[in-house]
Protein backbone atom coordinates (compact mmCIF):
# COMPACT_ATOMS: atom_id res chain seq x y z
CA UNK A 1 0.00 0.00 0.00
CA UNK A 2 3.22 2.77 0.69
CA UNK A 3 4.32 2.32 -2.39
CA UNK A 4 1.15 3.61 -4.24
CA UNK A 5 0.46 6.11 -1.51
CA UNK A 6 4.66 7.31 -2.47
CA UNK A 7 2.75 7.93 -6.70
CA UNK A 8 -0.05 10.30 -5.67
CA UNK A 9 1.48 13.71 -5.14
CA UNK A 10 0.89 14.87 -1.18
CA UNK A 11 -1.44 18.20 -2.55
CA UNK A 12 -3.53 15.74 -4.16
CA UNK A 13 -3.42 13.17 -0.61
CA UNK A 14 -3.90 16.00 1.50
CA UNK A 15 -7.07 17.56 -0.99
CA UNK A 16 -8.90 14.00 -1.05
CA UNK A 17 -8.23 13.80 3.13
CA UNK A 18 -9.79 17.42 3.89
CA UNK A 19 -12.93 16.97 2.00
CA UNK A 20 -13.71 13.33 2.62
CA UNK A 21 -17.06 14.34 3.61
CA UNK A 22 -17.90 15.70 0.78
CA UNK A 23 -16.43 12.86 -1.63
CA UNK A 24 -18.85 10.43 0.63
CA UNK A 25 -22.10 12.56 0.41
CA UNK A 26 -21.22 13.46 -3.48
CA UNK A 27 -20.78 9.16 -3.67
CA UNK A 28 -24.29 9.21 -1.92
CA UNK A 29 -25.94 11.31 -4.04
CA UNK A 30 -25.10 9.52 -6.92
CA UNK A 31 -26.24 6.24 -5.63
CA UNK A 32 -29.75 7.37 -4.56
CA UNK A 33 -30.13 8.89 -8.28
CA UNK A 34 -29.24 5.26 -9.59
CA UNK A 35 -31.68 3.94 -7.26
CA UNK A 36 -34.58 6.17 -7.97
CA UNK A 37 -33.81 5.79 -11.79
CA UNK A 38 -34.22 2.37 -11.32
CA UNK A 39 -37.47 2.10 -9.51
CA UNK A 40 -39.11 4.78 -12.32
CA UNK A 41 -38.04 2.72 -15.04
CA UNK A 42 -39.49 -0.41 -13.20
CA UNK A 43 -43.02 2.06 -12.71
CA UNK A 44 -43.04 3.28 -16.42
CA UNK A 45 -42.81 -0.41 -17.51
CA UNK A 46 -45.89 -1.62 -15.77
CA UNK A 47 -48.06 1.58 -16.68
CA UNK A 48 -47.28 0.44 -20.36
CA UNK A 49 -48.25 -3.02 -19.86
CA UNK A 50 -51.63 -2.65 -20.33
CA UNK A 51 -50.61 -1.11 -24.26
CA UNK A 52 -48.37 -3.31 -24.76
CA UNK A 53 -50.95 -6.23 -23.95
CA UNK A 54 -53.57 -4.36 -26.32
CA UNK A 55 -51.34 -4.12 -29.05
CA UNK A 56 -50.43 -8.01 -29.06
CA UNK A 57 -47.10 -7.46 -28.10
CA UNK A 58 -47.05 -9.58 -24.93
CA UNK A 59 -48.34 -12.82 -24.54
CA UNK A 60 -50.22 -12.13 -21.25
CA UNK A 61 -53.10 -10.84 -22.45
CA UNK A 62 -53.54 -14.43 -23.96
CA UNK A 63 -51.72 -16.85 -21.65
CA UNK A 64 -51.29 -17.32 -18.54
CA UNK A 65 -53.54 -15.76 -15.77
CA UNK A 66 -56.49 -15.05 -18.64
CA UNK A 67 -56.56 -18.44 -20.30
CA UNK A 68 -59.44 -19.92 -17.55
CA UNK A 69 -62.80 -21.43 -18.46
CA UNK A 70 -64.37 -20.44 -15.07
CA UNK A 71 -63.43 -17.89 -12.67
CA UNK A 72 -63.79 -20.54 -10.08
CA UNK A 73 -60.34 -22.06 -11.04
CA UNK A 74 -59.65 -18.84 -10.16
CA UNK A 75 -58.19 -17.41 -6.11
CA UNK A 76 -60.17 -14.52 -5.17
CA UNK A 77 -56.66 -12.52 -5.29
CA UNK A 78 -56.34 -13.83 -8.94
CA UNK A 79 -59.81 -12.89 -10.00
CA UNK A 80 -59.24 -9.65 -9.04
CA UNK A 81 -55.54 -9.26 -11.11
CA UNK A 82 -57.78 -11.18 -13.57
CA UNK A 83 -59.93 -8.36 -13.96
CA UNK A 84 -58.09 -5.46 -13.62
CA UNK A 85 -56.20 -6.55 -16.61
CA UNK A 86 -59.27 -7.17 -18.53
CA UNK A 87 -60.38 -3.57 -17.85
CA UNK A 88 -57.11 -2.40 -18.12
CA UNK A 89 -56.85 -4.15 -21.79
CA UNK A 90 -60.41 -2.82 -22.86
CA UNK A 91 -59.95 0.79 -21.99
CA UNK A 92 -56.35 0.40 -24.46
CA UNK A 93 -58.82 -1.55 -26.77
CA UNK A 94 -61.10 1.79 -26.38
CA UNK A 95 -58.60 4.55 -27.69
CA UNK A 96 -56.89 3.80 -23.41
CA UNK A 97 -56.53 6.08 -20.49
CA UNK A 98 -55.79 9.45 -22.84
CA UNK A 99 -58.93 9.02 -24.81
CA UNK A 100 -61.10 7.73 -22.18
CA UNK A 101 -60.46 11.11 -20.07
CA UNK A 102 -60.96 13.37 -22.61
CA UNK A 103 -64.10 11.86 -24.10
CA UNK A 104 -66.88 14.76 -23.20
CA UNK A 105 -69.50 14.50 -26.13
CA UNK A 106 -70.61 11.84 -28.74
CA UNK A 107 -72.63 12.14 -31.36
CA UNK A 108 -73.89 9.51 -34.02
CA UNK A 109 -76.04 9.69 -37.05
CA UNK A 110 -77.46 6.52 -39.20
CA UNK A 111 -80.65 4.11 -40.34
CA UNK A 112 -82.87 2.87 -37.15
CA UNK A 113 -85.16 0.25 -38.12
CA UNK A 114 -87.86 -0.78 -36.12
CA UNK A 115 -90.98 -2.74 -37.02
CA UNK A 116 -89.94 -2.66 -40.59
CA UNK A 117 -89.58 0.65 -40.86
CA UNK A 118 -86.57 2.84 -41.15
CA UNK A 119 -85.98 6.33 -39.35
CA UNK A 120 -83.10 8.54 -39.45
CA UNK A 121 -81.70 8.50 -36.12
CA UNK A 122 -79.70 11.52 -34.67
CA UNK A 123 -77.62 10.58 -31.06
CA UNK A 124 -75.99 12.98 -28.95
CA UNK A 125 -74.31 12.33 -25.40
CA UNK A 126 -72.35 14.82 -23.38
CA UNK A 127 -70.30 13.68 -20.15
CA UNK A 128 -71.81 12.27 -17.70
CA UNK A 129 -75.57 11.11 -18.31
CA UNK A 130 -77.17 13.42 -20.34
CA UNK A 131 -78.71 12.32 -24.04
CA UNK A 132 -80.46 13.05 -26.50
CA UNK A 133 -82.28 11.63 -29.55
CA UNK A 134 -83.84 12.66 -32.72
CA UNK A 135 -86.32 10.17 -34.77
CA UNK A 136 -87.39 11.20 -38.12
CA UNK A 137 -89.46 9.56 -41.07
CA UNK A 138 -90.87 11.32 -43.93
CA UNK A 139 -91.97 14.40 -42.71
CA UNK A 140 -92.64 13.64 -38.64
CA UNK A 141 -91.21 12.43 -35.82
CA UNK A 142 -89.90 12.86 -32.33
CA UNK A 143 -87.82 14.36 -30.04
CA UNK A 144 -86.27 12.73 -26.95
CA UNK A 145 -84.04 14.16 -24.32
CA UNK A 146 -82.77 13.45 -20.78
CA UNK A 147 -80.65 16.46 -18.69
CA UNK A 148 -79.54 14.74 -16.43
CA UNK A 149 -82.45 14.70 -14.30
CA UNK A 150 -85.62 14.93 -16.52
CA UNK A 151 -86.74 13.22 -19.11
CA UNK A 152 -88.76 14.45 -22.12
CA UNK A 153 -90.01 13.90 -25.45
CA UNK A 154 -91.78 16.18 -28.46
CA UNK A 155 -93.49 15.17 -31.01
CA UNK A 156 -93.18 17.05 -34.94
CA UNK A 157 -95.08 16.74 -37.77
CA UNK A 158 -94.99 18.73 -41.28
CA UNK A 159 -92.68 21.15 -39.95
CA UNK A 160 -94.52 22.29 -36.67
CA UNK A 161 -93.22 21.14 -33.06
CA UNK A 162 -95.91 20.16 -30.58
CA UNK A 163 -95.42 21.09 -26.88
CA UNK A 164 -92.55 19.08 -25.17
CA UNK A 165 -93.84 16.76 -22.18
CA UNK A 166 -91.95 14.95 -19.07
CA UNK A 167 -91.66 11.23 -19.77
CA UNK A 168 -92.44 8.92 -16.49
CA UNK A 169 -89.34 6.56 -15.26
CA UNK A 170 -90.81 3.48 -16.58
CA UNK A 171 -92.01 4.34 -20.00
CA UNK A 172 -90.38 2.75 -22.78
CA UNK A 173 -89.11 5.65 -24.61
CA UNK A 174 -87.57 7.04 -21.03
CA UNK A 175 -85.97 3.61 -20.52
CA UNK A 176 -83.81 4.25 -23.79
CA UNK A 177 -82.73 7.40 -22.27
CA UNK A 178 -82.71 7.33 -19.02
CA UNK A 179 -80.79 3.80 -19.15
CA UNK A 180 -77.57 3.43 -18.64
CA UNK A 181 -77.24 2.02 -21.79
CA UNK A 182 -76.94 5.28 -23.20
CA UNK A 183 -73.19 6.02 -21.66
CA UNK A 184 -70.54 4.81 -23.45
CA UNK A 185 -69.49 1.53 -21.89
CA UNK A 186 -65.81 2.34 -21.48
CA UNK A 187 -66.50 5.14 -18.52
CA UNK A 188 -67.71 2.15 -16.69
CA UNK A 189 -64.47 0.19 -16.96
CA UNK A 190 -62.54 2.80 -15.12
CA UNK A 191 -64.87 2.05 -12.27
CA UNK A 192 -62.81 -1.32 -11.18
CA UNK A 193 -63.96 -1.81 -7.48
CA UNK A 194 -67.30 -1.56 -8.24
CA UNK A 195 -66.76 -4.45 -11.35
CA UNK A 196 -66.52 -8.27 -10.55
CA UNK A 197 -66.28 -10.84 -12.91
CA UNK A 198 -69.02 -13.13 -13.74
CA UNK A 199 -67.84 -15.82 -16.35
CA UNK A 200 -66.88 -16.52 -20.25
CA UNK A 201 -69.46 -16.63 -22.46
CA UNK A 202 -69.89 -16.60 -26.54
CA UNK A 203 -71.36 -13.58 -28.41
CA UNK A 204 -72.39 -13.71 -31.99
CA UNK A 205 -69.77 -16.66 -32.00
CA UNK A 206 -66.88 -14.39 -30.06
CA UNK A 207 -65.15 -15.66 -26.84
CA UNK A 208 -65.58 -12.78 -24.08
CA UNK A 209 -64.93 -12.50 -20.55
CA UNK A 210 -68.20 -11.41 -18.73
CA UNK A 211 -68.42 -8.70 -16.22
CA UNK A 212 -70.30 -7.20 -13.81
CA UNK A 213 -71.10 -3.34 -12.51
CA UNK A 214 -72.89 -2.59 -9.39
CA UNK A 215 -72.06 1.03 -8.35
CA UNK A 216 -73.77 3.36 -6.06
CA UNK A 217 -74.50 5.53 -8.88
CA UNK A 218 -75.48 4.14 -11.96
CA UNK A 219 -77.85 0.89 -12.70
CA UNK A 220 -76.32 -2.24 -12.38
CA UNK A 221 -75.05 -3.96 -15.81
CA UNK A 222 -73.54 -7.11 -17.19
CA UNK A 223 -70.30 -6.23 -20.50
CA UNK A 224 -68.82 -8.82 -22.77
CA UNK A 225 -65.58 -7.91 -23.76
CA UNK A 226 -63.96 -9.80 -26.65
CA UNK A 227 -61.17 -12.45 -24.95
CA UNK A 228 -59.07 -11.01 -28.35
CA UNK A 229 -59.72 -7.84 -29.45
CA UNK A 230 -61.05 -6.38 -26.00
CA UNK A 231 -63.85 -4.52 -27.65
CA UNK A 232 -67.20 -4.62 -25.90
CA UNK A 233 -69.29 -7.29 -28.31
CA UNK A 234 -72.27 -6.96 -25.54
CA UNK A 235 -74.40 -5.31 -22.99
CA UNK A 236 -77.45 -6.03 -20.81
CA UNK A 237 -79.78 -4.88 -17.77
CA UNK A 238 -82.82 -5.62 -15.96
CA UNK A 239 -85.40 -2.25 -16.63
CA UNK A 240 -89.05 -2.05 -16.67
CA UNK A 241 -90.82 -1.04 -19.35
CA UNK A 242 -94.38 0.70 -18.69
CA UNK A 243 -94.85 -1.05 -15.90
CA UNK A 244 -94.25 -4.39 -16.71
CA UNK A 245 -92.45 -7.18 -14.99
CA UNK A 246 -88.77 -6.38 -15.43
CA UNK A 247 -87.43 -6.74 -19.05
CA UNK A 248 -83.79 -8.13 -20.23
CA UNK A 249 -82.74 -5.46 -22.23
CA UNK A 250 -79.61 -6.24 -24.51
CA UNK A 251 -77.65 -4.24 -26.68
CA UNK A 252 -75.35 -6.69 -29.28
CA UNK A 253 -72.20 -4.17 -30.86
CA UNK A 254 -70.90 -5.49 -34.43
CA UNK A 255 -69.10 -4.28 -37.53
CA UNK A 256 -66.34 -2.61 -35.74
CA UNK A 257 -64.68 -0.01 -38.06
CA UNK A 258 -61.28 1.83 -36.87
CA UNK A 259 -61.54 5.84 -36.47
CA UNK A 260 -57.87 7.30 -35.95
CA UNK A 261 -57.05 3.48 -34.61
CA UNK A 262 -59.79 3.33 -32.24
CA UNK A 263 -62.21 0.32 -32.86
CA UNK A 264 -65.88 1.45 -32.96
CA UNK A 265 -68.92 -0.86 -33.66
CA UNK A 266 -71.42 0.83 -36.64
CA UNK A 267 -73.94 -1.75 -35.96
CA UNK A 268 -76.25 -1.38 -32.42
CA UNK A 269 -78.57 -4.26 -31.91
CA UNK A 270 -81.20 -4.02 -29.49
CA UNK A 271 -82.96 -6.87 -27.99
CA UNK A 272 -85.99 -7.00 -25.23
CA UNK A 273 -86.10 -10.92 -23.74
CA UNK A 274 -84.25 -12.34 -26.45
CA UNK A 275 -86.53 -10.61 -29.46
CA UNK A 276 -84.93 -7.99 -31.96
CA UNK A 277 -86.67 -4.51 -31.14
CA UNK A 278 -84.26 -2.01 -33.29
CA UNK A 279 -81.35 -2.19 -35.45
CA UNK A 280 -79.37 1.03 -35.56
CA UNK A 281 -77.59 1.24 -38.55
CA UNK A 282 -74.20 3.86 -37.96
CA UNK A 283 -73.21 6.02 -40.73
CA UNK A 284 -71.54 8.84 -38.94
CA UNK A 285 -69.69 9.39 -35.18
CA UNK A 286 -68.41 12.98 -34.36
CA UNK A 287 -66.42 12.71 -31.38
CA UNK A 288 -66.15 15.62 -28.59
CA UNK A 289 -68.29 17.88 -30.78
CA UNK A 290 -69.45 21.29 -28.88
CA UNK A 291 -72.33 20.37 -27.44
CA UNK A 292 -74.03 22.99 -24.37
CA UNK A 293 -76.07 21.54 -22.01
CA UNK A 294 -79.05 23.76 -22.62
CA UNK A 295 -79.37 21.27 -25.73
CA UNK A 296 -80.54 18.33 -23.56
CA UNK A 297 -83.16 20.72 -21.51
CA UNK A 298 -86.77 20.27 -22.70
CA UNK A 299 -87.47 22.98 -24.64
CA UNK A 300 -90.64 25.25 -23.83
CA UNK A 301 -94.26 25.16 -26.35
CA UNK A 302 -93.25 26.30 -29.73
Amino acid sequence: MRPLRRKIPAGLRFHFARNALAYQIIGISAGLVVAIGAVAAVVWYQMLQPQRDAAGTSPYARAGLLEFTDPAELSPLQQRQALNRILDNAIAAHGGHFFVDRLLTVQKTGTLTQNDRELHLHYAFKRPDRVRYRLEYDDRGSRFGFDGARAWRQMFAGGRLGPAQPLEEDDASGLVLTSELAVPAVLFFEEAQYMSLAGIEEVEGYSCFVVDYTGPLRASQRFYIDRDSFVLRQRTRQARLRGEDSTLVEVIFSDFRSIDGVEFPFRETVLFDGEVQTVFEIGEYSINPGILDEYFEMPGES
